[in-house]
């Protein structure tokens, strides 16, 4: 025996559709206060490992509220959500391996920069170096 559906009344889609609207809302205070932030700390002192640790940190964050919410990953069940995450895992995973595949080390330097148009990145470098010390 199956239950009959109630219809909404009126007042009660309003307040419905005001939940929605207000967590949107509140959703991109949040990441305009978290993209604020990340603006203010690049210009502040921090060693240069401590900022890349900050940065990363609030943009996992973020990245992590916008696909909960617009992807709608709050409401799935929690093994979309576990497949989501290792998907995303894996991808990472063969990004490093990639960037660690073909890193500039492994490159002969005679051969780098033979018929580019980009300088050695010691000369820019040193250049700027060399700017900020002077």
């Amino acid at each position: 025996m199956s239950v009959a559906a109630h219809p909404l009344s009126h007042q009660e889609l309003l307040d419905q559709e005001n939940k929605r609207y207000h967590a949107f809302i509140n959703l991109a205070l949040f990441l305009s206060v978290f993209t604020g932030v990340e603006i203010v700390v690049i210009f502040l002192p921090f060693p240069p490992a401590a900022l890349f640790t900050i940065l990363i940190s609030v943009s996992v964050i973020k990245f992590f509220c916008v696909i909960l919410w617009f992807m709608h990953l709050i409401y799935d069940a929690p093994l979309l959500i576990i497949l989501f995450v290792a998907g995303l895992f894996l991808a990472a995973g063969t990004m490093v391996a990639l960037l660690n595949l073909f890193a500039r080390s492994d490159i002969d330097p005679a051969i780098l920069h033979e018929g580019s148009l980009i300088a050695p990145r010691s000369s820019v470098s040193q250049v700027i170096y060399e700017s900020t010390v002077a």
